[in-house]
């Protein structure tokens, strides 16, 4: 069942308090939907999680117990994939599952999973925090390059911000400038993290350039915005990490094609060689950055 990303967004605004919304930006697949709303075949999506990342990192546990006490009062019902029940005080923070919640009377519908902006003393990949809910103790994930991803995030009408893809794009380039090759186990095959996630970079550039023929100006100058105001001091390093995570990926293009054809080029049917010259489009725009 497919799901309409702007119809979604509106009932997610609908049910985080106003003053939450504020502290909360849509990530993700959601987000890449919304922004590419104009592309045919891409409005809807197939997934079901809507990833809300909450920040100010400093506030980001105060917001989850504060979101997790108001969707828990209004019936929302607590999702537990594998199994994995809310935690006790004795419980490791890196063993305590993610708070995701469906809204009621759509137990088998999408979800809200909530994540964390990380601290600027964040260098792992990620990192768990614990907060507190009426059902027991969860994991707020954060990942070390989730600011590049909101950073610049566009706001709605729904009052929800949500990222730009750009920017996604080069969180995850910069996320594998080592890459993670963590298996996937719900995947065919179990492909390593990164093969998925740079995977979704080509694909979100595939769909920029098929909005816009200016696509390319517009990521280039977002970039050196989100670089300047994040690594004013690193953008050199930062770039260089970034073409290295795109280059991960240059000896599995195959096996990234055929993940983006299940995920976000579902709709277009983009052959193994278009995709390729996707990934060579996007290594020469950044022979430019």
């Amino acid at each position: 069942m497919e799901l309409d990303a702007g119809d979604l967004l509106q009932r997610v605004a609908e049910r985080v308090p106003a003053g939450l919304r504020s502290n909360v930006v849509v990530i993700g697949s959601i987000a890449s939907a919304w922004a590419f709303r104009d592309v045919s075949g891409t409005h809807a999506v197939a997934t079901k999680d809507i990833d809300l990342l909450l920040r100010p990192a400093v506030d980001a546990v105060t917001t989850a117990e504060m979101l997790g006490r108001e969707l828990l009062d209004e019936g929302w019902l607590p999702r537990y994939p594998n199994g994995i029940q809310p935690g006790v005080a004795e419980t490791p923070d890196a063993q305590l599952p993610a708070l995701r919640l469906s809204p009621p009377g759509e137990p088998e519908g999408w979800f809200v999973e909530l994540l964390a902006a990380p601290l600027r003393s964040q260098t792992t990949r990620k990192h768990w925090q614990r907060f507190h809910t009426e059902l027991g103790d969860f994991g707020l994930p954060s990942f070390r390059y989730m600011p590049v991803a909101v950073e610049g995030s566009e706001n709605t009408d729904f009052g929800l911000r949500v990222a730009r893809p750009s920017n996604m794009a080069l969180a995850h380039l910069l996320e594998h400038a080592d890459p993670d090759r963590t298996p996937i186990s719900n995947l065919p095959g179990t492909p390593s993290r990164f093969v998925k996630d740079v995977g979704r970079t080509i694909s979100l550039w595939w769909l920029a350039r098929e909005q816009s023929p200016i696509a390319g100006d517009r990521w280039l100058a977002e970039w050196r915005e989100t670089l300047a105001e994040l690594y004013p001091d690193r953008k050199d390093e930062m770039k260089a990490a970034a073409r290295a995570g795109l280059s991960s990926v240059t000896d599995h293009l195959r096996e990234t094609h055929g993940i983006a054809l299940n995920g976000g080029l579902a709709a277009h049917g983009t052959t193994l060689e278009a995709f390729r010259r996707t990934h060579a489009s996007l290594t020469d725009l950044f022979e430019t950055l």
